[in-house]
């Protein structure tokens, strides 16, 4: 008899740690699918990167269109994607001197930082396009 309740206590020990790990792989397979999840909700977003622009009031045409096309140029970056230059048509009034924006979008934050803001392509827009602007607001968020 002695036997016997060893055998079951011994049964019962191995359907109780049968059932944790089932309960901790289950628990664990669960989180994955929830960072999943997670992440294809993130892949599916964009960082938008909005530049406002005030160039000042005496600036050539050919100089603009130099500006309008090295703006442009920034599409042949990797990561740069649905890239426009575009000039302000709302009617509120509310512009505050800002006239054009130049707006892009990107997969990752590390697109905008790494490969976007040191590509020697953005490093020679900004040294044309400065020097025609009075001021320039930089705004970015994900979408």
């Amino acid at each position: 008899m002695e036997k016997s309740g060893l055998t079951y206590r011994f049964a019962f020990v191995m359907v109780l740690i049968f059932y944790l790990v089932t309960i901790g792989i289950g628990y664990v397979h669960f989180n994955n699918l929830v960072t999943n999840e997670q992440t294809e909700i993130l892949i599916g977003k964009r960082l938008v990167h909005l530049v406002l622009i005030k160039f000042k009031k005496d600036i050539l045409p050919d100089d603009f269109q130099k500006i309008t096309d090295g703006a442009y140029s920034l599409q042949q970056i990797e990561g740069v994607f649905d890239l426009n230059f575009r000039e302000n048509v709302s009617p509120e009034g509310l512009e505050q001197g800002f006239s054009h924006s130049l707006t892009m979008k990107f997969p990752t934050a590390k697109d905008r930082d790494s490969i976007y803001l040191p590509h020697p392509v953005h490093q020679k827009f900004v040294k044309l396009f400065v020097p025609f602007t009075t001021d320039v607001l930089v705004y970015d968020y994900w979408e």
